[in-house]
């Protein structure tokens, strides 16, 4: 998901929802986007089996070493740490 798709389904372009979305929820899309896909992540790792890699994947990320700098950045622990909290 990324903010052409979206513009795209909402018939805008991405300039126009990236100005109305950061004046809206007062941050930027893919500030936004990583956030929401990080507290997804969260509760996989707490409620579940899977892999952290598994958890990554499943959350959007196609590379791991990625996703456990995003998670870092926006939880401030890592996902193996935030697994066993």
């Amino acid at each position: 998901m990324g903010l052409s798709r979206v513009g795209g389904a909402f018939q805008m372009s991405e300039s126009y929802l990236s100005t109305i979305f950061k004046e809206q929820a007062g941050i930027n899309f893919a500030e936004y986007l990583e956030t929401m896909r990080i507290e997804e992540a969260c509760g996989m790792l707490k409620d579940s089996t899977l892999t952290i890699n598994e958890v990554a994947e499943r959350v959007g990320y196609n590379n791991v070493r990625t996703f456990r700098r995003a998670f870092v950045r926006v939880k401030g622990v890592s996902p193996r740490e935030a697994r066993q909290e």
